[in-house]
């Protein structure tokens, strides 16, 4: 039995396509499979859509959000309604190719229980292409944990990750470090991006930004430390160049001047401490967040599933 997780918003115009190719993708596979839709709050005509296409087909499942809750969320969902001995997540609008899941499932049979996909050519703008470049690298210098650059939430993973996976109690969730740090054999396939087949991406740089700032604090307390080192670094200036003017007073060579270095200075180190204060409170704020114990997704109705 083979799960398909597929989060979906706003795309009534993809689901149809993404449906006929996953069969035909499977077709020659002779297995089981299941297609679970995550919809995370849609508000076009993608629940009908998907009404229609179970209809037609009982592998075809739902999940429905009552409201947007983000993609990583919806990926959770579609894990722990999933049944499948292996489970592949993707995208909803075909940029992940369905042609490549018999590959997946042969490198899972020879026994890899994660197999990755990897994005060869770029996607999106080269603004978005060059932020995830600077994403993936310093997510490498910050955290032990490995990432493969240009992965994406296009994988195919055992039913003993996904357990694994489900027994995890973190509220933000960064599926590209989760599932590396969970530490099971992985084999790794070299794609090309598909074509958007309908509708426009819902995938906004600051979208990116929010899911960068989960995945390094989730797993790197690296900046703490910098904090530290800056705040030392800061402490020695300050004491060497409180030296040297003491000097310079001593040696009668301090005059009007001054008013420009002053200024500096205070700029420098408040701009030091907004930016310590800024990194403690993004950790103060995900202890809050994980103290409170809210869930990650509320469900608004279940078609097909038990």
């Amino acid at each position: 039995m083979i799960s398909i997780v597929v989060p979906v918003l706003d795309e009534e115009g993809c689901v149809a396509e993404l449906v006929r190719r996953i069969r035909t993708a499977l077709s020659p596979e002779n297995v089981r499979h299941e297609i679970l839709f995550v919809d995370d709050g849609s508000t076009d005509g993608t629940s009908g859509r998907l009404k229609a296409l179970r209809a037609e087909d009982s592998a075809v499942k739902t999940i429905r959000f009552t409201r947007s809750f983000g993609h990583q969320a919806a990926l959770l969902a579609g894990l722990r309604y999933a049944r499948g001995d292996a489970v592949v997540t993707m995208d909803g609008d075909l940029q992940h190719p369905p042609e490549l899941l018999p590959s997946l499932l042969a490198a899972w049979r020879e026994g890899a229980d994660v197999v990755n996909t990897v994005r060869k050519s770029p996607r999106g703008t080269g603004v978005k292409e060059a932020a995830s470049r600077l994403f993936y690298r310093v997510m490498g210098a910050l955290t032990s944990v490995e990432v493969t650059p240009s992965s994406a939430d296009f994988r195919l993973m055992d039913r003993r990750v996904v357990d694994a996976f489900g027994a995890l109690e973190e509220r933000f969730v960064f599926m590209r470090g989760l599932v590396p740090w969970l530490g099971f054999s992985e084999a790794h396939f070299d794609y090309d991006v598909g074509t958007r087949f309908a509708g426009r991406s819902k995938y906004r740089l600051w979208a990116m930004f929010r899911l960068a700032l989960d995945g390094i604090f989730s797993f790197s307390v690296v900046p703490l430390r910098v904090i530290s080192l800056l705040g030392l670094a800061t402490t020695l200036f300050g004491v060497c160049f409180g030296i040297f003017a003491l000097v310079s007073f001593a040696m009668g060579r301090v005059g009007g001047a001054g008013w420009t270095s002053v200024v500096v200075l205070i700029l420098i180190f408040g701009g030091v401490q907004l930016l310590s204060l800024g990194i403690v409170s993004e950790y103060i704020g995900r202890i809050y967040e994980e103290v409170k114990g809210r869930p990650l997704y509320i469900v608004d109705s279940l078609d097909g599933i038990e």
